[in-house]
């Protein structure tokens, strides 16, 4: 929880209070209310060393301050405004008035784009809104509905430059993105204090990867949660998932991971069984194992209370576990147990309590961890006479309760808002101390920023209609610009009866997201695939095997985001800043990783449509034809219900895998295909055991090309040894045969099929190609 900060400071002592601007490295400046050294943040990353400014020159004006570091200019009037540049020239931020405790404005100018906030049921771009951080149970949202699970007060403001602004206070806040006054954006925090990071980069990108620093990455997770899973709230017994276990593995369609919701439990006590819906757990989970399938379990907060005989809760006693108003009585609310307690996971000895409990889990095999109602949310609250006075909050824990705050204490007011996060915490810690020869698989509802230190999340209860096919668009990039690269909406929408064309072209959609899971509610009709006619059911295989297909790209973007801080899924925004066609349509296309640019469809009938490819030095090239298109264009494309529009960069060499029914599988070969173009570009492909701490491997694939030669020159690094024994080249971009081929200077045989070239090399072999 704590961060060490070296930097420079200045202070001003203001009428309201000191206001201290440190910088902790060149282009990281912190502007707060909070007193110097001040790290009392559940966002911060532990891990993050700050060494300071390589450059501090402080200079007393007229009116106030001059700090230079080596790449920016600060401006700090007496009265407390910023006034941010690059060193080099041009603007990156101006207030627009003076901070107050509480508050702060930045001025917009006409053409700035305002990303971010987390999970917002809006477009990419939030302004002209005004949003709440506060973290809700927003069953069946709608778009406009706010606030939703999540809290992240971070926004990217993007315009001639780009900047970040992350205002680290857990207590509610709103952000007034230029709805009442349309060139000012502004913020305030309930009860809270000033604590904002400036974060300013050469690009967009460059601030996503400076907030992942500041608020940590994820981590990277086992190779089978990349794979499909299939939710239902519930599977009623062994025999149903048993029986969902044995039609994905006859039909052929690949699956890496089945879902336990809350039925699973024995009167929806957590950590429990119900021994007469699953008599044998342990058996069970060891059979679905050995066919290929993970085992993911719910747990949510609510620890039932009126039972006597029930250990979890008496153990929660015990240690003083529970949430508790100022008088002492515990805070007790109604879920789904009945009535309910609920642990204070601000406290440390709360997290390794509640941790540990998940060993008998484990035990029965249990792979992953679901965390839902972790707002935490609330059916009813049993009000405490003479407590709740004044309280306005329904569906949670009332803000006048305390909580232990790692030792500072305070109330729900402060905790809200983190509690979810320190949840999936105190699970993921849990679990790396029972196993820790195993990478923790985690899924959460609720979060706060730096959430993504502790695994994955997901967009909550949705809906089943084509809104929310774009909604999860919008909000899976949104989170990832928000520092949590590792999320993914319900595929065919929780709430709802979704036609089969939505099914179909939401699994496409859910191929390329992450987290990739199929979830639907318990008055709704099941929707595995094939319970939509053959047609959508070829479909949707068809979407999962691609999926399969794409897993080295998906490893190695995860990689990305786990060492550098990269989304997995990038917005075009983010990568095109100043595409003026990007900027005026906002079309939803995203990359997945560097190399694949996936226009999906999302509207209802939609058999044809306008693709925008951005402006790309060698164009791109159609990842199921191979081929080539122009940059900076729009192209009408045919799309049929069996049609996922998906293009590779030119310059870029994507690795296949061979079709497969789960990641646990061994992968013999790689199918590399090759998409020159003119000049000198590569590719990074990443391997490692696929779980555990051990070794990875690391390798560039260099592709240089002109009008005469091509070639590929993988550089290899790590200990670890590939689990492939070769590569299989598909080469694209070529008029037809060659002249040569050689594979590490040695003659090869090659073989042209009128459209692409094709050879077996060894892995990280060379390949020269004279055209």
């Amino acid at each position: 929880m704590e961060s060490t900060l070296t930097v420079g400071l200045v202070t001003l002592d203001l009428p309201d209070g000191p206001l201290h601007l440190e910088a902790l490295d060149d282009r990281t400046l912190r502007l707060h209310r909070r007193a110097p050294g001040d790290a009392s943040s559940y966002a911060l990353d532990p891990d993050a060393v700050w060494r300071g400014p390589s450059r501090w020159d402080l200079i007393e004006t007229a009116d106030g301050w001059r700090v230079e570091t080596s790449d920016l200019t600060v401006l700090l009037s007496s009265a407390g405004a910023l006034t941010v540049t690059e060193t080099a020239g041009g603007t990156v931020l101006v207030d627009a008035e003076a901070p107050g405790p509480a508050t702060h404005a930045v001025r917009l100018a006409p053409g700035d784009r305002l990303m971010g906030l987390g999970d917002k049921a809006l477009s990419l771009d939030r302004r002209g809104h005004r949003v709440e951080m506060w973290n809700t149970d927003a069953f069946k949202y709608g778009r406009g509905t706010d606030p939703l699970y999540k809290s992240v007060p971070f926004v990217l403001k993007q315009g001639a430059a780009a900047v970040g602004l992350f205002y680290d206070d857990s207590h509610r806040a709103t952000f007034d993105l230029g709805a009442e006054t349309p060139d000012r954006l502004a913020y305030a925090v309930d009860r809270g204090v000033l604590d904002l990071y400036v974060l300013a980069a050469e690009s967009p990108l460059g601030v996503v990867q400076a907030f992942a620093r500041l608020t940590g990455r994820t981590p990277m997770l086992p190779r089978w949660a990349l794979g499909y899973h299939q939710c239902r709230y519930s599977y009623m017994d062994e025999a149903e998932i048993r029986e969902v276990a044995r039609e994905f593995r006859q039909r052929d369609i690949p699956c890496d991971a089945l879902y336990f919701d809350i039925h699973y439990m024995d009167g929806f006590r957590v950590f429990t069984w119900d021994r007469e819906r699953f008599p044998d757990p342990p058996g069970l989970l060891a059979d679905l194992r050995a066919d290929g399938f993970r085992s993911v379990v719910i747990v949510d907060p609510g620890v039932k209370a009126d039972d006597p005989d029930y250990e979890v809760y008496r153990q929660g006693t015990e240690i003083d576990a529970y949430v508790r108003y100022p008088d002492g009585e515990e805070v007790r609310g109604e879920v789904w147990p009945g009535t309910c307690a609920f642990p204070d996971y601000t406290s440390p000895a709360v997290r390794d309590w509640w941790g540990g409990l998940h060993a008998g889990l484990v035990a029965d095999g249990v792979d992953g961890i679901w965390n839902d109602m972790n707002e935490p949310a609330l059916f009813s609250v049993a009000h405490v006479e003479g407590t709740m006075a004044g309280e306005e909050n329904v569906g949670t824990i009332p803000d006048a309760a305390r909580h232990d705050l790692d030792g500072r204490g305070g109330d729900h007011a402060e905790a809200h808002n983190v509690y979810g996060m320190q949840m999936q915490r105190a699970t993921y810690d849990g679990l790396r101390a029972i196993a820790p020869d195993v990478r923790p698989f985690t899924i959460t509802r609720a979060a706060y920023a730096g959430a993504q230190r502790f695994g994955t999340g997901w967009t909550g209860d949705n809906s089943a209609s084509w809104d929310h096919l774009t909604l999860a668009v919008q909000t899976c990039l949104s989170l990832g610009t928000s520092g949590m690269p590792f999320v993914g909406a319900d595929v065919g929408g929780f709430v709802g009866t979704p036609s089969g064309e939505l099914v179909a072209r939401w699994t496409q959609v859910g191929a390329l997201t992450p987290l990739f899971r199929n979830h639907s509610a318990i008055d709704t009709p099941r929707q595995e695939p094939w319970l939509f006619g053959e047609e959508v059911e070829r479909v949707c295989r068809q979407a999962i095997q691609l999926r399969y297909r794409l897993l080295p790209s998906f490893y190695t973007a995860l990689w990305q985001a786990a060492t550098d801080g990269l989304p997995i899924l990038r917005a075009l925004p983010l990568v095109h800043p100043h595409d003026e066609t990007i900027r005026r349509t906002s079309p939803l296309a995203f990359y997945v990783g560097d190399d694949l640019l996936a226009h999906p469809v999302l509207e209802e009938g939609q058999t044809e449509r306008e693709i925008y490819l951005p402006d790309h030095p060698g164009g791109w090239y159609d990842l199921l034809t191979g081929e080539w298109l122009d940059g900076r264009q729009t192209v009408w494309t045919q799309t049929p219900l069996d049609r996922l529009p998906l293009y590779a960069r030119a310059g870029s060499v994507v690795a296949l895998a061979p079709p497969a029914s789960h990641t646990g599988l061994p992968v013999e070969r790689l199918e590399l295909h090759l998409f020159p173009a003119p000049g000198a570009h590569g590719s990074w492909l990443y391997d490692d055991a696929g779980d555990g701490y051990g070794p990875g491997w690391q390798c560039r694939l260099a592709l240089t090309s002109d009008a005469t030669h091509l070639r590929l020159a993988p550089a290899e690094h790590g200990e670890w040894q590939p689990r492939w024994t070769g590569w299989d080249l598909v080469v694209h971009g070529l008029d037809g045969p060659p002249q040569t081929t050689r594979v590490d200077g040695a003659p090869a045989e090659a073989a042209w099929d009128g459209r692409a070239l094709r050879l077996a090399v060894p892995v990280g072999a060379s390949v020269d190609i004279r055209r």
